[in-house]
Order: C-alpha cells, then sequence, then structure tokens
C-alpha cells in the first residue's frame, strides 16, 4: 500500500501506490493533528468517515510516546496516511500544530483541505459537504480563532474548523510556519515573549496571507478558549491536548468533556449508519 510499489514496471505507475481510491480522486483531504489521544482520534476518524462527502484523512503525529505511535500507526487504511514529526525541540509550543499543518499542505493531493483536531467531534453527516459548497464560492471558511489580545484577530480562522481551496492556498503562499511569520516581520525569532501575547501563533501566517492577497475568509461561528464548545457543527472540548501536556488539573476537567463527546459521538455514527 505503501508507494512507491516496490519491484513494480514504471508503465505500471508504481509511484501511484496499490489503493484502488487514489488520495486525489477525493474532493477533500481531511487533516488531524495528533499528540498521544488516541481514543477520541479514533472517534473523530470515524466521524469523517460517515460524512456524504467522504475525505482521503491524514493524520499528523506531533510526537506521541512510541506506544500511543504505534497505536496511530495501525489506523493507516486505504483512506488515511499517518504521518510522524519527531521534533528535538521547538522554540514555541505552538510550532507542533503549525509544522503539522505546513507538513499537510505539502501532504494533500486533493482540491480541497478540511483543517481539524483531534478533540474536535462533528455533529452533522453534511458538514463537509456544506463546507465544500461554501468553499468552491470564498475560497476560505471555517470558524474564527478564539480571541487573542492582538487588535487584528477577529475574522482570523482557526483550524478547529475550516476549509480551504488549495489551489487558491498555492497562489497567494500561504502557509503555517512561525519561523516564517517572523521573518515576514522582520522579528528576530518566534520564541514565546510576554511581550506579544498569543503572537505568534499556530494560524498566523495563513490568514496575513489570506488578506495580503485580498480573501475575506467566511466565518461560520466563534468558539472560547478553554471550554467546551457545542454548535450544531461540532462538540470540541478545548484543549484535551494542552492539559494532558502542561495542566493535570484541567486534563481532567477535558477528559470528562471528551468521554461525554465520544459518547454522543458514537449514538451519532450509529444513527447515521442505521440511516444510510
Amino acid at each position: 500500500m505503501i508507494a512507491p510499489l516496490r519491484n513494480t514496471p514504471t508503465d505500471q505507475q508504481p509511484w501511484e501506490g496499490s489503493c484502488k481510491v487514489k488520495p486525489w480522486e477525493y474532493k477533500i483531504c481531511a487533516v488531524v493533528p495528533v499528540l498521544d489521544t488516541v481514543i477520541p482520534l479514533k472517534i473523530v476518524v470515524e466521524l469523517l468517515r460517515h460524512q456524504t462527502e467522504k475525505p482521503y484523512i491524514v493524520v499528523v503525529d506531533t510526537g506521541s510516546m512510541p506506544d500511543k505511535l504505534l497505536q496511530i500507526e495501525a489506523m493507516r487504511a486505504d483512506d488515511l496516511e499517518v504521518h510522524s514529526i519527531r521534533l528535538n525541540g521547538v522554540l514555541h509550543p505552538s510550532d507542533f500544530p503549525a509544522i503539522a499543518m505546513d507538513l499537510a499542505f505539502s501532504l494533500c493531493r486533493s482540491p480541497y483541505m478540511f483543517c481539524t483536531h483531534a478533540d474536535c467531534f462533528i455533529k452533522r453527516q453534511d458538514l463537509l459537504a456544506d463546507m465544500l459548497v461554501m468553499c468552491e464560492e470564498c475560497k476560505a471558511v471555517g470558524y474564527e480563532i478564539t480571541p487573542r489580545k492582538h487588535e487584528d484577530w477577529q475574522g482570523m480562522l482557526g483550524h478547529t474548523c475550516t476549509m480551504l481551496d488549495m489551489q487558491t492556498m498555492d497562489i497567494c503562499g500561504a502557509g503555517w510556519s512561525l519561523r516564517r511569520l517572523a521573518t515576514l516581520f522582520d522579528i528576530e525569532d518566534h520564541k514565546p515573549n510576554p511581550m506579544r501575547p498569543n503572537w505568534p501563533d499556530t494560524e498566523l501566517l495563513l490568514n496575513y496571507m489570506l488578506r495580503n492577497a485580498g480573501i475575506e475568509a467566511c466565518i461560520m461561528g466563534t468558539e472560547e478558549n478553554f471550554q467546551r464548545n457545542v454548535n450544531e457543527d461540532f462538540d470540541h472540548c478545548r484543549t484535551l491536548t494542552g492539559g494532558l501536556l502542561y495542566s493535570p488539573e484541567y486534563y481532567h476537567k477535558a477528559k470528562r468533556w471528551v468521554d461525554d463527546a465520544m459518547r454522543q459521538a458514537k449514538d451519532r455514527i450509529a444513527d447515521w449508519e442505521q440511516t444510510s
């Protein structure tokens, strides 16, 4: 399954792999960065697989423990790739998701990319199909980033639930790199700085490049930090991974949210399977 195929003549195009449906034959590539949270990830993936517009799924591990990584790697299938970033260190905690999303931009072989999290559980079976129609018109659509302390955050897309037209992203040079962001703003480095709270951040380069190209993002809704954000589109338990890494007390609260969100998600999947 993993390309290139070995011992295969070039006229059989071994670089295309053996999957019957190729990654570029899906309209949407759904990208999910993950760190250790295997069980929620599996539910997130099942919700994606039950969408009326089925995406090709790319999971990008950002440094999971070896036993967790083995479980994530075991999820590989014809419709799902697993990639792993094994870093010795970064300048900023947001480098992990930003590097994962930059890698995802390179990995994307579909016309559109859907960006989401491993603790965000889709609630509508037709969500991706509806967002695809919207994105064909406005090129970048999704939920706004949570409130920030820099003045220009409003109207910026997060990567909780966002759809992007990749041809447009290529034309305007969009990306996620914090290093590149710092370079463009003539900042020496992108280490956390209390004088620049929430700046840099994961989504900023993408949004600045969209604005520079005159592309106005279509905002579907808003979220709040450190809360369980539940709306008609998703149930997002912000943020399970952050709590796991930096705050055991908060993690236990977020874990209770996630456990409840997963129970509800399993019920939705069962309902969708009965009606399909």
